[in-house]
């Protein structure tokens, strides 16, 4: 089982078909950003209730249990469509997700993922007559992760192969 999502084959294959210049160099530095990014997606991809348990936001359970460092392959994983995903499979849109999250980290390393210190946030900052203040985060909001950023193209990619999942106890209205 490979260490991340996806075939270097793959990933040139995507990135060529897609124009994508900035996937180029060596593959030692490809392999690192496939790597980099299947670790992205794994943790982008799972929830923090309030309670302070994680739950994976893909369907089913791992194939391995703990034994597998990825999320995928699973077991009793389906897509939104409710078509069965087979238990030796990682679908498409992971590795195409993956795929467009190397790109990214191949061409600025560790920016899916990056530190955050709160307290080097600069609220505001004069210089002469001019002021500047900025939309600062609030890092105690639940689930909030400031440092992390949203990449559409790849939540959209991803998005056939997730689940909503919800903590109890819960109130259904109707």
């Amino acid at each position: 089982m490979a260490d991340f999502y996806g075939s270097l084959l793959g990933a040139d294959a995507y990135h060529t078909a897609r124009a994508n210049t900035g996937w180029a160099g060596e593959n030692d530095l490809k392999l690192a950003a496939l790597l980099r990014a299947s670790v992205y997606i794994d943790g982008r991809y799972r929830k923090h209730y309030p309670s302070g348990r994680w739950a994976s936001l893909f369907p089913g359970e791992k194939a391995l249990g703990r034994a597998q460092a990825r999320e995928w392959p699973r077991t009793d994983a389906q897509d939104y469509t409710g078509a069965a995903i087979s238990a030796n499979e990682v679908p498409a849109e992971v590795e195409q997700a993956t795929y467009e999250a190397a790109l990214r980290e191949l061409v600025t390393p560790g920016s899916l993922s990056p530190d955050f210190v709160a307290t080097s946030l600069i609220k505001s900052e004069k210089l002469g007559p001019l002021e500047t203040t900025y939309a600062v985060p609030d890092a105690s909001a639940p689930g909030a992760s400031p440092a992390r950023p949203v990449i559409t193209l790849i939540d959209e990619i991803i998005a056939p192969v997730l689940v909503a999942r919800y903590e109890l106890p819960a109130m259904v209205v109707v």
